[in-house]
């Protein structure tokens, strides 16, 4: 039997209405979500961008300094065969030079074209230039070797079975009348005209940082654990710290025929201030500064581990700038404050940095070249491919040179101009790479 479901007169229009008050209800509801979803966001969104503007580090993984920073032009670029390590040198005329690692020494015009290149065997330390143009370069196993402008070997010195066969990248000095660079675990002074090997000095040398001259004359150079410094004759005037007991027969033999080592390591070359006080980075600590006579002066600390290898630069106003292992570059007065540092992204810097006329601080880590402000405010950056440890080098006319750990030689247009006239505005101080306080 079928059963028959009967709605009073009128209930079906009522239902209707009903559901019809309730789908409206339902979409106001929804309407009312979403104006309330829109409302939140754009509140999120308005705070997101009024903080960001004055914290923009609060939603960047990036330092601030880091965002829309402008490209450095590139001009050209050279390819090498092998890494180069040591610094650029660059000649009177223009031509710039790079020792790699692939045996030869580069020589390359102003445009990127290759003059000329030598055999000299495999290179860590960069080209010394002397007051005549001739090149300078040691190998990794102490064969030393003057060329001509030409590219054409001038003379040739060292090697040999009893050299030191991990040479490193400690760079030379030269004078008027001397090269000095170690040889057979001794600081040598060779004479320029012959080749010949003058004098020894010291009993042993560090493998990386650089033999300085200071304005009186002397020569520092790292020892083995301490800072020697030698007279134009080769005799030690000072150390740093002082060797006690003094060094003896003895001492010589109970230590295996060598000296015994200091406990005080340089961790980088060293930078000259006009009246003669040089500064050096030092392993794991910081900056370390020094009085002509080897008088210590003061010290100042980096973040804990950091790896303090690039040279130190100094600038007219006697402002001393730093890259530091801990990814900073300081800026330090001449008493050892600091004026500020900025965390330039990079990791461990190898590569000292070099000072424009304008006061800029060009600074090559290991991802970039980047432009910072006297006052610390990043410029401009562009990556390097490969990273750098070369120190970069810059022409009168503003170009700065790069040379990055895969072998190429960039060219970029800088717009800040030469290289400051500063005590030490780059690597060794000059564009000849010379290591000397006072010019030729």
């Amino acid at each position: 039997m079928a059963i028959e479901c009967m709605l009073a007169p009128g209930a079906e229009t009522r239902t209707e209405i009903l559901d019809g008050e309730l789908k409206q209800a339902a979409k106001l509801r929804r309407a009312r979500d979403i104006l309330l979803y829109i409302l939140i966001g754009s509140v999120i969104l308005i705070g997101r961008i009024i903080i960001g503007a004055r914290s923009p580090h609060l939603f960047s993984t990036k330092p601030a300094t880091h965002k829309q920073n402008p490209a450095i032009p590139e001009k050209w670029q050279f390819t090498a065969t092998g890494v180069i390590i040591g610094a650029l040198a660059l000649g009177e005329d223009g031509t710039l030079y790079a020792a790699s690692e692939d045996g030869f020494v580069y020589a390359l015009d102003s445009y990127g074209t290759s003059q000329w290149k030598f055999d000299a065997g495999p290179m860590i330390a960069g080209p010394t230039i002397g007051a005549d143009g001739t090149i300078y370069v040691t190998n990794k196993d102490q064969r030393i070797f003057a060329i001509n402008r030409t590219g054409t070997q001038q003379w040739a010195n060292g090697g040999g079975p009893y050299a030191d066969k991990q040479m490193g990248r400690i760079a030379a000095a030269i004078d008027q009348n001397y090269l000095y660079t170690p040889w057979r675990g001794q600081l040598r002074a060779i004479r320029l005209s012959t080749g010949a090997f003058e004098w020894p000095a010291g009993m042993g040398f560090e493998r990386g940082g650089s033999v300085g001259i200071l304005p009186g004359g002397l020569i520092v150079y790292p020892g083995v654990g301490r800072v020697d410094a030698v007279d134009s004759s080769g005799i030690t005037v000072w150390q740093y710290p002082v060797m006690d007991p003094p060094l003896s027969t003895d001492t010589l033999v109970s230590n295996g025929g060598h000296p015994p080592s200091g406990n005080f390591w340089l961790g980088s070359g060293i930078a000259v201030a006009a009246d003669g006080t040089f500064y050096a980075g030092v392993h794991d600590s910081g900056l370390i500064a020094f009085a002509p006579t080897g008088t210590y002066l003061w010290q100042f600390k980096t973040k804990p581990n950091a790896i303090n290898s690039a040279n130190p630069v100094i600038a007219a106003d006697g402002t001393i700038y730093f890259a530091s292992g801990d990814g900073s570059l300081y800026a330090l007065n001449s008493g050892g404050t600091q004026k500020w540092a900025v965390d330039t992204g990079g990791g461990i810097a190898a590569s000292t940095p070099m000072l424009a006329e304008d006061g800029t601080i060009y600074f090559a880590n290991g991802t970039a070249l980047i432009a910072v402000s006297p006052e610390g405010k990043v410029l401009a950056r562009v990556p390097i491919s490969g990273g750098v440890e070369s120190s970069p080098t810059l022409a009168p006319d503003g170009t700065i040179y790069v040379a990055s750990h895969g072998g190429k030689i960039i060219a970029f247009a800088g717009t800040h101009g030469g290289l400051m006239n500063s005590p030490w505005p780059k690597f060794q101080r000059d564009l000849a790479n010379t290591g000397r306080a006072r010019p030729f």
